[in-house]
């Protein structure tokens, strides 16, 4: 995760754009909100037989992969919608803040909202696995 924390501190002071309908703060706050929800919890989980069955076997394929692929315009149950007035720079400094906080964070995990249980180091493939696939649909302005 270190290497991913050096290529986002690469991003300040960059103009960029989104390649989707989400702008680059939202994507920041969204990749953020994801992190903290693992420390903090999620407010809302899929059924539990849907973590144990087509959660627990999507991350396993996104690992083996190497890579992730899912809706980058869906934002995370129950959690609040991402701010499009925020700017970039304050969204990209929260994904900072909240991957240098996972980091460091020892306390157990909380339960993914769709992956079910996960330790620190399935977790930490996951999150880095979830904003690489949202940085390929970053670009510089």
């Amino acid at each position: 995760m270190s290497g991913l924390l050096q290529e986002l501190q690469a991003l300040n002071g960059q103009r960029l754009r989104s390649g989707t309908a989400w702008s680059v703060s939202e994507v920041f706050q969204h990749c953020a909100q994801s992190i903290r929800g693992s420390m903090d919890g999620y407010p809302q989980h899929y059924s539990s037989l849907f973590k144990h069955t087509a959660g627990s076997a999507a991350l396993a394929v996104f690992r083996a992969a190497g890579s992730m692929r899912h809706n980058l315009t869906e934002g995370l149950p129950g959690m609040v919608a991402a701010d499009p007035a925020l700017e970039q720079e304050v969204a990209l400094q929260m994904l900072l803040v909240a991957l240098q906080d996972f980091m460091a964070y020892s306390a157990e995990l909380a339960p993914h909202f769709a992956y079910g249980e996960l330790d620190k180091t399935a977790y930490a493939a996951a999150h880095e696995l979830h904003i690489r696939n949202h940085l390929q649909q970053i670009f510089p302005a």
